[in-house]
């Protein structure tokens, strides 16, 4: 692997084509005749309507709607793949081998054999297309080969999320290097995400914490409440209609980088007093800028003023959501 670049200043500071390796997801396939079924029971999509070579955003929940792991599901022709961040990926394929005995399926790890990757920008796009014959050109839509298959995301304009093979991605990553297209630490690919409101679960801490709404899954086409019985349904069926849930996920920014993140707890302004303002479930820091996906209540505005406990004498920034709610 080619030594990563330095992170840029800021958000608005990226190159316009980049690459990010994307160093702590993990993915499991599902194969076998009853496979559709089985997730179809499992996850918070209608896998039975998802087209060939698309791929859609999940949860997947316990009994009490709070969700193991957020997860891409890409409907290939050969298996359907689950993505995501390695400790919500873990606590999901233990649970769905619990169930996945009495259906004729097989779970597969397939993380030592892939290496995922963040592409953004037309330049850094078509050094895939040696590996790809075409590539999707829908959001959600796939286009594998014997390589891997590569995903273009539902944000920004022109970004993939691709699966390489061990050899395939040595090869994407020499022809990187010698056009001198950036070569990021998945931090990149994070900030990205929290500007875009996309959730994840990447500590298991985090697991079985949130219905899938507290996340905004339901902006995301993560969730279809007319389908069939899942694991978890009454509880994000109830907490849509029933208008339930009193939380939500939102942006927020700080204008330096911020070192101490890790152990940062979001507060906020009551009054003269600082309290608990929530739960920070995303971070990334760049060279000159935090951001923060955060839970708070859904009935937070821009007038409400938070900061971070290791930052008190900066106030964070509100950030607008790329959806509405």
């Amino acid at each position: 692997m080619q030594p990563y670049s330095p992170l840029p200043a800021q958000l608005d500071a990226f190159p316009e084509n980049f690459v990010v390796s994307l160093s702590s997801m993990a993915c499991v396939s599902v194969t076998g005749e009853d496979a559709k079924t089985f997730l179809h029971s499992q996850l918070t999509i209608d896998i039975n309507k998802m087209a060939d070579a698309t791929a859609r955003r999940s949860a997947h929940c316990d009994f009490k709607g709070k969700s193991w792991s957020v997860s891409l599901v890409a409907n290939t022709t050969s298996a359907i793949y689950l993505l995501a961040g390695s400790s919500g990926l873990a606590a999901s394929v233990e649970q769905l081998k619990k169930y996945g005995v009495f259906s004729k399926i097989a779970i597969t790890p397939e993380t030592d054999g892939f290496d995922f990757y963040f592409v953004q920008g037309d330049n850094a796009a078509a050094l895939l297309k040696v590996t790809f014959s075409a590539l999707p050109d829908t959001p959600m839509a796939l286009t594998e080969s014997d390589a891997g298959f590569c995903i273009a995301l539902d944000y920004p304009n022109g970004a993939y999320c691709v699966a390489l093979k061990k050899a395939s991605s040595q090869a994407f990553v020499e022809a990187v290097s010698q056009v001198e297209i950036a070569l990021f630490e998945e931090t990149a690919a994070t900030a990205l995400d929290i500007a875009n409101g996309i959730p994840a679960l990447t500590g298991e801490e985090q697991v079985n914490q949130y219905v899938p709404q507290m996340m905004n899954l339901q902006a995301l086409d993560a969730i279809d409440f007319n389908k069939g019985c899942y694991m978890g349904q009454e509880v994000v069926a109830r907490t849509r209609y029933l208008g339930k849930n009193k939380r939500a996920a939102m942006i927020f920014k700080l204008p330096q980088a911020c070192d101490d993140i890790a152990s940062a707890k979001l507060e906020k302004q009551a009054g003269e007093h600082w309290r608990s303002g929530g739960t920070i479930l995303r971070t990334a820091v760049l060279g000159e800028e935090t951001w923060l996906l955060a839970i708070v209540n859904n009935d937070t505005t821009s007038e409400d003023a938070f900061r971070l406990s290791t930052n008190p004498a900066l106030e964070l920034i509100h950030c607008d959501l790329p959806y509405t709610l």
